[in-house]
């Protein structure tokens, strides 16, 4: 398992971390199930950083749906943790345009709760593609009303 660095300019991290990730995609056509667990040493005083995920991606023709769910403690301060589930769905409508759709929700330890959502939708044609996005937040960072909604629109030309 691989250790984590710690850099020196933190005062959080006094120890190692180690990650362990496991996917498996042979339980039938098109799923790719996956699990991880991650644990890193910080200082006595907010204890260990802890996170672990679950989920699962299904892919049937130009369709694929995939959920989430995941839990971090410590992250920052004593007692602090959040549980989060992100849901998506994406379909390739041919082999230039596609359209896709998620969801991420967090609620934190303090009985707030984020959750933002975006609309994409893709073409390419041969080293040019272009991206729409329409996204919004409730609650950012944790704060109600602090609602923030933005349109991105970015093109690409490769060479």
């Amino acid at each position: 398992m691989p250790k984590k660095g710690v850099s020196g300019a933190s005062n959080l991290g006094n120890g190692n971390g180690w990650d362990v990730v496991v996917t498996h995609d042979g339980l039938f056509d098109g799923l790719n199930v996956f699990a991880g667990l991650s644990k890193v040493e910080q200082n006595a005083t907010i204890g260990d950083k802890d996170s672990e995920a679950y989920g699962f991606t299904y892919a049937f023709g130009g369709l694929t749906v995939g959920y989430q769910t995941s839990e971090e403690d410590n992250v920052g301060a004593a007692g602090t943790s959040y549980d989060n589930d992100a849901y998506a769905i994406s379909f390739s409508v041919n082999d230039d345009l596609s359209i896709s759709y998620g969801v991420h929700e967090s609620n934190g330890s303090a009985d707030s709760e984020v959750q933002a959502e975006s609309l994409q939708i893709s073409y390419s044609v041969g080293g040019a593609s272009i991206v729409l996005a329409e996204s919004k937040v409730d609650n950012q960072n944790y704060v109600s009303g602090t609602n923030r909604e933005g349109r991105t629109v970015a093109v690409t030309l490769a060479f």
